[in-house]
């Protein structure tokens, strides 16, 4: 979508970071190999990429990967895992605060 051609190579908002923090991020692409291969070309080299949040992917994503699946596809990029938490997340507000909250694992 959009942070595709604005941050893609080649594209008006491309440079390189040395960290990156995906939150509630990842699951909102339809494309998910395209996304990781820019948010990749956006990590200077040794950087740090930290992502909080869950995978539920929407029923446009074309490919709906689980966490093991998502590692998989870091690990074959060359990331290292330093640490590799699940915390519970509620979504837009905290449990009790209304009558229905989304909340995730991440």
């Amino acid at each position: 979508g959009d942070f595709v051609k604005t941050y893609g190579k080649g594209c008006p908002g491309y440079r390189k970071f040395n960290a990156i923090l995906t939150c509630f991020f990842l699951d909102t692409t339809t494309d998910i190999a395209e996304l990781v291969e820019v948010l990749d070309g956006l990590l200077e080299e040794g950087g740090v990429w930290v992502n909080v949040g869950p995978l539920n992917w929407s029923n446009k994503a074309r490919l709906k990967l689980n966490w093991e699946e998502m590692m998989a596809v870091w690990r074959g990029l060359g990331y290292e895992f330093l640490t590799n938490e699940r915390a519970e997340c509620d979504y837009h507000m905290r449990r009790g605060l209304k009558m229905y909250t989304e909340s995730y694992t991440c």
